[in-house]
């Protein structure tokens, strides 16, 4: 699946509130991160239902303000408005990057405002394979080429 259909599966299932069609384009092991350090990620398809569900509890209003569409990303401008808020200007935007991979959803990342979301969504676009790698761990049987610890040696 490319990105335009992913962009209006998230658009449709966002402002109708119904999320079960997202199921089939995340990933199972998406991970979600936020930009501020008061609330935790969350990992997987359910976790990331849930967060997304919440968007919509206690009478919450969710409305796409923008959505942009890069190759291996989509940025969501989600205009979040609270039942009994004051009703001072416009609604709070939150701007979140959806990371593609495969067609899939693999990992969401929540930022503070439009300029980082879009930066981050370009560098992914221009750069999809820049995201470092774990470092691997050779077994403990597995002879590294001369660099094995060899305590004792010598």
């Amino acid at each position: 699946m490319r990105s335009a259909p992913v962009t209006a599966r998230l658009r449709t299932a966002l402002n109708q509130a119904d999320l079960l069609p997202l199921t089939p384009i995340l990933h199972p092991d998406v991970h979600w991160s936020v930009h501020d350090s008061d609330r935790a990620g969350c990992h997987g398809r359910a976790e990331v239902l849930t967060r997304l569900a919440a968007l919509h509890q206690h009478g919450g209003r969710v409305a796409m303000e923008e959505t942009f569409t890069y190759p291996d990303a989509v940025v969501l401008g989600i205009g979040l408005s609270r039942e009994g808020a004051p009703k001072r200007g416009r609604p709070q935007t939150v701007y979140t990057v959806f990371h593609l991979s495969g067609g899939l959803i693999t990992r969401i990342h929540g930022h503070g405002d439009r300029y980082t979301a879009l930066d981050a969504a370009y560098s992914a676009s221009i750069h999809p394979h820049a995201r470092p790698a774990p470092p691997a761990t050779p077994a403990a049987d597995t002879d590294t080429g001369g660099t094995a610890d060899r305590r004792g040696a010598a």
